[in-house]
């Protein structure tokens, strides 16, 4: 086994929330300047209310399970399905049917082993 990977997005801002295709699903999408990292995530309403635009966040990803926190707004277990890209990553992930992506400029080797599971844990706080 080896080391414990997971990132973390600090400073990460909601910039849009917006009415994804299906009924009933907004589509989020949050970006970290500093990480050169973009996250869109599927979500059912309900799960919205706590998520405003231009929020500023943490997002944590991790391949082991969080403690959920008192603060989180979110959180989810996804199934990675997709990693690719070397000076690029791209993560293609689900839960339970919703997709989350995440493309992250220069990741560094301990970043892209996070997402060498096949499970990807995610909380916004």
């Amino acid at each position: 086994m080896g080391k414990h990977m997971v990132v973390r997005l600090k400073n990460t801002v909601i910039e849009s929330i917006e009415d994804a295709d299906t009924k009933r699903l907004k589509l989020i999408h949050i970006v970290s300047k500093d990480e050169g990292a973009a996250i869109t995530l599927e979500l059912p309403e309900a799960l919205c209310e706590t998520l405003n635009t231009n929020d500023s966040v943490t997002v944590t990803l991790d391949s082991k399970a969080l403690t959920k926190g008192e603060n989180s707004r979110l959180y989810m277990e996804a199934r990675v399905f997709r990693t690719d890209g070397e000076d690029e990553l791209n993560v293609i992930a689900a839960a339970g049917g919703l997709r989350l992506t995440l493309l992250m400029n220069k990741p560094t080797t301990v970043q892209k082993a996070t997402f060498d599971a096949d499970k990807l844990f995610f909380v916004i706080q």
